[in-house]
């Protein structure tokens, strides 16, 4: 089994805030993508499970997909560009599978379309070659969006706070 943790992370730019993000096998997922895929502007690329995904149907398509059905697959947003933070802009997909007592990533890959609506993303994707498949414990997959789920409430509180 691989491991999967949600782990405060540093910013690669000045102007970002630290945030959550994805470790696999104890390293982050974007900088996996762009040691393996260089010169395509991974690195620095953020979770879309964050509350920083603006638009409402856009996150609602992400945590809808994060966790399929058991016994079913879906595809679901993973990493978006942190300067848009929507799906307009390089959105990295995953194929998920619940399989009851363990979650499968079974490959990453690009999205090539932008959607006109949220349901569309990743209908088109090109898969990447070198990375994946990773097999997650059912407790770790829980934990690691628990862990999300935690920091999606604190940011969504801080905003309100900051909104009035």
């Amino acid at each position: 089994m691989n491991s999967i943790n949600a782990k405060m992370d540093k910013s690669d730019y000045e102007i970002y805030d630290d945030f959550m993000n994805i470790e696999i096998d104890g390293y982050y997922l974007d900088e996996k993508l762009d040691e393996l895929y260089p010169n395509n502007l991974y690195k620095g690329m953020i979770p879309t499970l964050l509350f920083a995904m603006e638009i409402k149907e856009e996150r609602d398509v992400v945590w809808n997909r994060i966790k399929p059905a058991t016994n079913s697959t879906s595809i679901c947003p993973i990493l978006m560009c942190p300067d848009d933070c929507d799906f307009s802009c390089t959105i990295i997909v995953v194929e998920i599978e619940n399989k009851k007592d363990h979650t499968v990533w079974r490959k990453l890959g690009l999205n090539k379309i932008v959607p006109r609506e949220a349901i569309e993303i990743g209908t088109e994707v090109e898969w990447f070659e070198n990375i994946g498949p990773f097999q997650f414990s059912f407790n770790d997959y829980k934990k690691f969006l628990l862990d999300f789920k935690k920091a999606y409430t604190i940011d969504e509180s801080k905003y309100e706070v900051s909104d009035r």
